[in-house]
């Protein structure tokens, strides 16, 4: 049965696990909303009726100017590889966590990007434009109806303000819902700190959230295999429908393998090896043909990261599945 916004049940399985992982913050909602588009099937998703879009508060919630009761608003901390290099210092800079909305098949994370500067945005406005919320509606929409495990956008919201984007546009923010925004880039952030009791409650929370068979015996080697044949599970997909996503940085690769930041993503309908969709990918590193190679260069990353609880073994013997676990997934699909 939906339900009216104000009825959601909400949960806070990340914000419980404390501030190491995140800074709570408020969001700053924008002047004179208006709502520009919303996704029936995403609202559906979590249960909400889709006739709540029609409300004021459906608008002043997901243009950031209130909250409903229950909702602990957080920047999520993460590290990551961007480009190669390794960045210490990223976490969402302009996206928060509102809440978990509980559903019958799960929590599911309800975000706002666009939403103002966090304590991780340094240099950054902290703003989406427009043309970028709905660019990010539009793809996940794309990539959901080609079977894609993705994201969902549940409506993006436009403000009077306006921000510089090689040139002038409304201020946006875009409502993301996915069952976890957890990173790879994550993992790596307490591996970089030698936070070994921060790193195995990360990996606790996403097991017991995410990857049910792995529960019963802290089975953390089970869990990463499973993350590798995902992550190659996805980029078969990826390959499979002409889809580049432009920037495969750790901190952009879901633990759950599902599609993750499209800020930069296009599609490919002829296949060509050397598309890149990112203006600053000089060497092509995310060319479309390089994305199978760098999904399990990545998963080479988190291999690195989950080490202080893991063997070397195990983490090869997971890492060789990549291969044959693309290749069969590929055949399947083309």
């Amino acid at each position: 049965m939906m339900k009216r916004l104000n009825e959601l049940t909400l949960q806070h399985h990340f914000h419980n696990l404390g501030n190491a992982f995140y800074t709570e913050h408020q969001p700053q909602g924008l002047q004179q909303p208006r709502l520009v588009r919303t996704n029936r099937a995403a609202a559906e998703w979590i249960g909400l009726d889709p006739t709540e879009f029609t409300t004021d508060l459906f608008l002043q919630v997901f243009s950031g100017n209130t909250l409903l009761p229950g909702m602990q608003p957080l920047a999520q901390d993460y590290a990551g590889h961007q480009f190669g290099h390794f960045n210490p210092f990223l976490g969402d800079g302009r996206a928060l966590l509102l809440a978990e909305v509980v559903t019958p098949t799960g929590t599911l994370d309800v975000y706002l990007k666009g939403a103002g500067k966090t304590a991780y945005a340094r240099n950054a406005d902290g703003r989406a434009g427009l043309r970028e919320c709905l660019h990010e509606f539009d793809t996940t929409e794309q990539l959901a109806a080609l079977g894609v495990p993705t994201t969902r956008c549940l409506c993006v919201v436009a403000g009077s303000q306006q921000v510089y984007r090689g040139g002038f546009e409304s201020a946006a923010i875009v409502t993301r819902i996915a069952p976890s925004h957890v990173r790879f880039g994550t993992f790596e952030n307490y591996f970089f700190q030698k936070n070994t009791t921060a790193l195995r409650q990360l990996a606790d929370h996403v097991i017991a959230c995410h990857y049910a068979d792995c529960v019963a015996n802290g089975d953390y080697a089970g869990f990463f295999r499973e993350v590798v044949v995902r992550t190659a599970h996805l980029i078969a997909h990826w390959q499979a429908v002409g889809f580049v996503h432009g920037v495969m940085n750790t901190d952009n690769q879901s633990i759950l393998g599902i599609t993750l930041d499209v800020g930069a993503s296009a599609f490919n309908p002829k296949r060509d090896p050397d598309v890149t969709s990112h203006p600053d990918d000089e060497h092509h590193r995310y060319a479309f043909g390089q994305q199978p190679v760098v999904g399990l260069w990545n998963c080479n990353v988190l291999a690195r990261a989950l080490s202080p609880l893991i063997t070397t073994a195990q983490l090869r013997a997971a890492l060789q599945e990549y291969e044959p676990a693309y290749l069969r997934y590929h055949a399947q699909l083309v």
